[in-house]
């Protein structure tokens, strides 16, 4: 599933910027590192802000840690161009959130780029995976079901269920 401009742009919004110069590279346009870098803390700052909090590690003693993500570039962005990038969660499970990042290129009305990602929820203590608290887990699915269409549109990758 394709998801429109208009359901990219219903998202959780986390940038909404220009191409600056120091983003160019050879081939005069922006470097697939710095869709990378927007786009992976697009979904950190969706469950930052609405699934965690921004003190989890230290209130709480865990994080997420990104253990697979898959990236295609869909369309160019040059110098001075309007973007946004925008988050959302495809889906949980106790020790795993899946999640959705839309680079938008404002000024064709297209995305750009699309990434997703897994995280791990880790007990920083023991720096081994564990299940999410339950009111994490609330949170997070709460996330995932603001938005239902993601889950169809984030297809790229799975997440593995306790067999």
């Amino acid at each position: 599933m394709t998801p429109t401009t208009e359901q990219v742009l219903a998202l959780h919004t986390a940038t909404d910027t220009t191409v600056p110069e120091g983003h160019i590279d050879e081939n005069g346009h922006m470097n697939i590192g710095h869709y990378f870098s927007a786009a992976s803390w697009a979904v950190w700052d969706l469950t930052s802000e609405r699934v965690t909090g921004p003190d989890y590690i230290a209130r709480r003693g865990s994080s997420f840690f990104t253990v697979e993500h898959r990236i295609a570039y869909l369309g160019e962005l040059r110098l001075g161009e309007r973007y946004s990038v925008h988050a959302a969660l495809a889906g949980r499970t106790d020790k795993a959130l899946h999640g959705l990042a839309l680079v938008v290129d404002r000024e064709r009305d297209r995305v750009a780029c699309r990434m997703e990602i897994v995280y791990v929820h880790v007990d920083m203590g023991a720096r081994r995976a564990c299940a999410m608290p339950d009111d994490v887990a609330a949170r997070a699915d709460a996330e995932v079901a603001r938005h239902p269409w993601v889950a169809a549109a984030a297809t790229g990758l799975t997440l593995r269920r306790p067999s």
